[in-house]
């Protein structure tokens, strides 16, 4: 994202649970990106409210992409 001079603070991904995983989500919080990602239990105890909390939107996700 550093190359294209795009900014991406404050921007909001919506993802299904194969993004589930502890360096997706710190990658996303170092860039200040919003994540709504759904929890994988394959990960087990991983679940946090920070980054899955739109349940309604989650579902509307095909819609979006």
């Amino acid at each position: 994202m550093n190359d294209a001079d795009i900014e991406h603070k404050g921007l909001f991904l919506n993802a299904d649970s194969g993004f589930d995983s502890k360096k997706f989500r710190d990658i996303l919080e170092r860039k200040e990106i919003i994540g709504n990602i759904k929890n994988n239990p394959r990960n087990g105890n991983m679940k946090n409210k920070k980054y899955f909390d739109d349940t309604e939107l989650y579902k509307r996700r095909f819609k979006i992409e």
